[in-house]
Parts: C-alpha cells; sequence; structure tokens
C-alpha cells in the first residue's frame, strides 16, 4: 500500500520475508555456525531456543538455504505435539525413499523403528545427510518423544545412519531435555538466540530497507531508538512498529519517520500485537 510512497520495490517488513532480506545479530550468527558444525561433524541432536519473535524460524530458514547440496532430505516437524508412534510414522514417511518396506512380520513399533533404520542407512549410502527439524519444540507433549529421539540417536553408530536433528523452541524446553537425562547429556550444544542490540537494531532496519529498494534514510535516528527501546530487540515487534509507521507515514505525507511517529504508532498497538 505504502510502498510506492516511499520509494520501495517490495514490502520491507514482511515477517518471512526472501533471503537478501536476513540480518544476523551476534547470537544469530553464533548460532548458524554451530548449525552448520552440526551438519558438517554430525555429532547428532541440538537445541536451538529464545523468547518469541526472536526470530527462531525465521533463522532456520536462512540456515536452510546455506546447507550443502548433500544436506537432506529435510523433514520439518510443525506439529510438535504429535504422541511418539505418530512422529515415528510421519518420519518414516518424510523419509520413504521409494523402495520397499521393511519386514511387516514384526509388530508396529519395531517395524516402524526398524523401517527408519534401514531408510536412514540408505540416504547414508547415497552420501546424504537428514535432516529433522522440530519447531516449536516446548509444545511437546508426550514425553515419550524425547525418549523415542534419544532411540533414533542410538542409529548414531560406526558404520550406521548419519543424520541430525533440531529442536528449537522457546527457553523453557532447554529445562524439558534435561528432564531426560541420556538425552540432554547427547546435546551437541544448545544455541540461545538474543534479542537484537540497539546498534543491530538500527542496522537490522536498514538492512531491510536497502534490500526493498529504499533509495534515502527514512527513518530518523531518533526513530531508531524508540524501536530498539520499544521492540526490545525482537525482530517481529521490530517489523510491526516499522511497518505500521510507514502506514502511518504514508497516511500523513510525511518526508520520515521520527521518534514521535513511532511513540504514537507504538501507543495504538495493544501489547500482544508489537
Amino acid at each position: 500500500m505504502y510502498e510506492r510512497y516511499w520509494r520501495l520495490q517490495q514490502p520491507a517488513f514482511r515477517s518471512q520475508a526472501p533471503a537478501e532480506f536476513f540480518y544476523p545479530g551476534s547470537s544469530q550468527r553464533a548460532a548458524l555456525l554451530k548449525l552448520n558444525y552440526l551438519v558438517e561433524q554430525r555429532p547428532g541432536i541440538a537445541v536451538v531456543t529464545g523468547p518469541a519473535g526472536v526470530g527462531k524460524t525465521y533463522l532456520l530458514e536462512a540456515f536452510r538455504q546455506q546447507l550443502p547440496a548433500s544436506a537432506g532430505p529435510i523433514v520439518d516437524v510443525l506439529y510438535p505435539q504429535l504422541a511418539s508412534d505418530e512422529l515415528l510414522s510421519y518420519l518414516a514417511a518424510k523419509l520413504h525413499d521409494g523402495t520397499s518396506d521393511a519386514d511387516r512380520s514384526m509388530d508396529r513399533l519395531d517395524r516402524v523403528l526398524r523401517k527408519l533404520e534401514v531408510q536412514l542407512g540408505r540416504w547414508t549410502q547415497q552420501g546424504r545427510h537428514p535432516l529433522i527439524l522440530i519447531d516449536d519444540a516446548q509444545l511437546i507433549e508426550d514425553p515419550h518423544v524425547f525418549q523415542t529421539l534419544q532411540q533414533l540417536l542410538n542409529y548414531h553408530r560406526v558404520g550406521g545412519p548419519e543424520f541430525s536433528i533440531i529442536l528449537c523452541g522457546q527457553p523453557e524446553l532447554v529445562g524439558q531435555v534435561k528432564r531426560h537425562a541420556v538425552l540432554y547429556e547427547r546435546l551437541a550444544f544448545v544455541c540461545a538466540l538474543q534479542p537484537l542490540s540497539e546498534a543491530e537494531t538500527a542496522e537490522y532496519i536498514r538492512r531491510r530497507l536497502h534490500a526493498a529498494g529504499a533509495v534515502a534514510e527514512i527513518f530518523a535516528d531518533t526513530a531508531l531508538t524508540a524501536i530498539a527501546r520499544l521492540s526490545q530487540g525482537l525482530p517481529r515487534r521490530i517489523n510491526r512498529l516499522c511497518d505500521f509507521a510507514l502506514l502511518v507515514g504514508y497516511a500523513d505525507q510525511l518526508d520520515h519517520i521520527s521518534a514521535t511517529e513511532i511513540e504514537a504508532v507504538a501507543s495504538e498497538l495493544c501489547p500482544v500485537a508489537v
């Protein structure tokens, strides 16, 4: 709606934007480095945590785009409330490589576990490295899911299948994993994403505007400072504040956005929306 007025070629503050809009703060850069290590060195399982709105899902998307061709297939588990047996069946279906199923004479759970082992082994033989990504993993309801992941990691042995599991969720996820001591001991690392600093927030906004085609500074320095304070450095809140401020600036025919407009916008957005 306001792109032409601000001389933008596309929206600058969409939550799911193309790769060129991605700006990693210091903790995001560290997380990407560790995730790439997970794929290259293949230690098994890792956890990525951070508060709501810090950009965990967007980070995983940026990570996905940096992966080598040998990585994959990638299995996204978007409904973490699956029971353990449902999760196993889902993984088996997603990792299916077109070959025949495993021995059906075994009972269901053993059959699916064996099927997964065979499928993972075939991908490894093809030089591939499967990835299992479980987003919003703090919502896992069935405690047996963590035991199931532990069982899958038992396939990690010399000459066995090679794959990685990434659990992504809010900070309480670490406590949930800790309750399963054996699984917790097998974590390669825990990445704790942090909100952007004031300087990072300003650079985040500039990067997004530049990627959207901006040819002039739109937000005054005072506005950038206000956004950093009001958003608490959370990209989701930054996006909402900036997007609404650009809309208001367009409606009022402003030349730039100042702290006054940011304060007014923040007062109109309820705490949940910001």
